[in-house]
This record gives C-alpha cells, sequence and structure tokens, in this order.
C-alpha cells in the first residue's frame, strides 16, 4: 500500500536528525570556542612532567643547567683565589706570585694592607698614595685584580659591578729594584745563617745609621715607624756575604733583627755592596776577637746568602 511509511525508516531518520543536529553544536561550540585544541592542551599540560622533553624546551632546561653550573664554577674559583690571597705575606710576593692564565683577584682591604705593610717606600713607585686616596675618595673600588702579559703587570681598580675605576700598568723590571727586596724571615741571625763577626748590636748600627745622608739611610733601614707602629723591639743587625745565586747580584742582605710579642724575626734588606762596605768600614767590632777591630771587607763568594 502506497503512503504508508515503516516504523523502522522512521526511526532511522530521527537518529540521523538528533547526530546531525549534535554535530552542529560541537561546530559551533569548536568554530567560537575552540573546545578540541583547549581539552588537547590541557591534558598535555596536565601529562607534561610525565613526557620527556625534546627539541627547543630540552635544549634550553641544558643550556640553563650548564650556565648555573658554570656560575658556581666561577664562584669557586674567586672563593678560592681569596682565600689563596689571605695567605700572601708581601706586596713583593703578590705581584711574584700572578697566575698568567687567570690573575690574581685580592680585597681592597688586603691591597692596602700588603701596600703600607711593606717596610720602605718601593711601593710608592708602583702607585702614588695620592692616586689610591684620589680612587678611595669616591668609594667605587672593593676589589684589586691583577694580571700578568709578557713583561708586563696590569692592575685594575675593580668596583662592585665588576668594571674597572682605574688600570695602571706596571714592567717586571721593578722586581729587580733593589728596594723591593725586603722579605720577612722567623728566626734569628744564627738561624739565618750570618756569621757571627758580622752580627752587631742594635746601639752600634743605629749609632752608625744616624750619621749617614738621607738616600743612604733609606737604602739600609725602613722608615723607623714602621717598628715603632707593630711594637717590634730592634736587637741586633747582620750584615751577609755576597751571593750570586740569587736575584739581586753583587749585594749583601742587611738581617735586621727583632723582637715581636711571641716570635724572633729577622727584616732582610737587599743592599748593594758599595754602600755595605761603606758602612762595614765605619763599625769597629766589640766581640770576641777584641775591641777595635775593623771589620773586614765583603768579598764576592759562591754562597746562598740568607
Amino acid at each position: 500500500m502506497t503512503g504508508v511509511r515503516s516504523p523502522g525508516l522512521m526511526k532511522s531518520w530521527s537518529g540521523m536528525a538528533v547526530g546531525g543536529a549534535l554535530l552542529l553544536v560541537f561546530c559551533l561550540f569548536e568554530f567560537y570556542g575552540n573546545i578540541v585544541e583547549r581539552a588537547i592542551g590541557n591534558y598535555l599540560k596536565w601529562q607534561n612532567s610525565d613526557r620527556p622533553q625534546l627539541g627547543r624546551i630540552w635544549e634550553r632546561d641544558r643550556k640553563a643547567v650548564l650556565a648555573q653550573r658554570k656560575i658556581e664554577s666561577i664562584r669557586e674559583l674567586r672563593t678560592v683565589r681569596e682565600q689563596t690571597a689571605r695567605d700572601i705575606g708581601s706586596l713583593r710576593e703578590l705581584l711574584e706570585g700572578i697566575d698568567v692564565a687567570s690573575g690574581q683577584l685580592i680585597s681592597r682591604e688586603k691591597f692596602l694592607q700588603l701596600f703600607y705593610d711593606f717596610p720602605g717606600d718601593w711601593p710608592a713607585q708602583l702607585i702614588s698614595p695620592y692616586d689610591l686616596i684620589q680612587i678611595d675618595a669616591n668609594k667605587s673600588w672593593d676589589r684589586v685584580l691583577l694580571k700578568r702579559f709578557g713583561p708586563w703587570i696590569t692592575i685594575e681598580f675593580i668596583d662592585p659591578e665588576n668594571l674597572p675605576v682605574k688600570e695602571i700598568f706596571l714592567s717586571l723590571d721593578l722586581l729587580m729594584d733593589p728596594h723591593s727586596d725586603r722579605t720577612l724571615r722567623r728566626g734569628t741571625l744564627e738561624e739565618a745563617e750570618f756569621r757571627s763577626n758580622r752580627i752587631f748590636s742594635a746601639d752600634q748600627f743605629l749609632s752608625l745609621l744616624k750619621r749617614l745622608d738621607p738616600k743612604t739611610q733609606q737604602e739600609v733601614f725602613p722608615d723607623p715607624r714602621w717598628f715603632l707602629e707593630k711594637g717590634y723591639n730592634i736587637t741586633r743587625v747582620g750584615v751577609s756575604d755576597i751571593s750570586q745565586a740569587g736575584k739581586m747580584a753583587s749585594a749583601v742582605h742587611f738581617g735586621i733583627e727583632y723582637e715581636t710579642d711571641f716570635f724572633t724575626e729577622i727584616l732582610l734588606i737587599a743592599v748593594p755592596v758599595e754602600t755595605a762596605n761603606n758602612l762595614l768600614s765605619q763599625i769597629e767590632f766589640t766581640g770576641s776577637e777584641g775591641p777595635g777591630e775593623e771589620v773586614t771587607p765583603l768579598e764576592l763568594s759562591p754562597g746562598t746568602g740568607p
């Protein structure tokens, strides 16, 4: 019979209509709301901690880790250098021990300590104290970086942002200046191998020293203020034999023995042979061999000396 529709056919059409309507609604939501992309994004974000990192994200994180390790390495190296700098005992030792590859970094306080603790005026040849006080007036430096390039040494005064405030260049020839060769040694003159017939009392030596001209006084003795400020008491002065083994060829050392609160120490000063012989010729030895005997002049010997 025509005009009669099958119930199954009607259900099929109804299901298709409902499905089409749902698909249309879903397409509208996707078009206006991007719900699929958002759902996928939220899922990936939720699973991010469990997924292996690839591509640019992995490379970025790898570089960040390497940079952090490099920063930590620099900090450790800087700490080691500063600890090493604390053990440096003199300005000459600081300049001689500069690492050619990495230089030497010290604090402002340590540099000033070494500069003004040197027993003599030699540091003023490196940098004028007036230049130092001019740099310090701006309160802009807190460290000093020393570098060595061939026959030159550079001293950079660094601010907290690692920028140089002032830079000076020095020749290594300054280390050959006899006035730079002043070192401290713990012990007595005898322990430093000074001969007994070249050891004099402090009174003998200082009485002669007062009669010398100011230039010669500076060559053989530091500013008395160095001893007075530290509370050191001079006891004896010795004169070594000539030695060509060290850096100061054809020079001798005056050993100034003094007492600290706890130890006996010696300040060694390199002195030209002519100056030393001139002083010895004016000293009358008053030791065990009898008074009034003149000290024999210095002669070149192969020994190493103090």
